[in-house]
């Protein structure tokens, strides 16, 4: 049950990143329309509640414990951060391959690199793969596949999204 959920979520993750980032040819403002209602239904599936006119998140099951407000918890609101630009569509947190890299396990481990090098996926290398992808693209995966679009994300969301993905041991 919990890989199908999490299939779907991957599945809509793409439809997010793909009427975000891509484009649709509906008219007017369907697409936005379609873009929000598939991060609502994402969100919903994590429990967490995103108000999309401010782009908040509140909620989720990634409070120990059970659900609640994400509050000022960097680890929870990183979670919000990752559904909210659905990076869920390319990178899984349960170790298993997928478009992009898993989270699962990834910080503090070396990873190998396309051209042959290696480098610790410390915070410094994790901030500069969000906000410049193609920098340092990991071995078996393929540059230009990760949008460009993420240096629009504020400081303390990128700080969040790390703390994210620090927590996925």
């Amino acid at each position: 049950m919990r890989m199908l959920t999490i299939r779907r979520a991957a599945l809509l993750g793409l439809l997010v990143l793909g009427v975000g980032v891509l484009g649709c040819t509906a008219p007017g403002d369907q697409a936005q329309h379609r873009q929000d209602e598939a991060q609502k239904e994402l969100a919903a599936r994590a429990g967490i509640t995103i108000d999309t006119s401010t782009g908040q998140a509140s909620g989720g099951p990634a409070a120990a414990g059970g659900g609640g407000a994400a509050g000022n918890d960097p680890v929870k609101l990183g979670q919000a951060v990752a559904l909210q630009n659905a990076c869920a569509a390319c990178h899984t947190t349960d170790g298993k391959a997928s478009v992009g890299p898993t989270w699962k396990g990834l910080a503090g481990h070396d990873v190998d690199l396309v051209d042959g090098s290696k480098v610790k996926a410390d915070d410094a290398y994790l901030k500069e793969s969000i906000l410049q992808p193609n920098a340092k693209v990991v071995k078996g995966f393929a540059p230009n596949v990760m949008p460009q679009t993420f240096s629009s994300l504020k400081p303390e969301q990128i700080d969040q999204l790390i703390a994210y993905i620090n927590s996925l041991k």
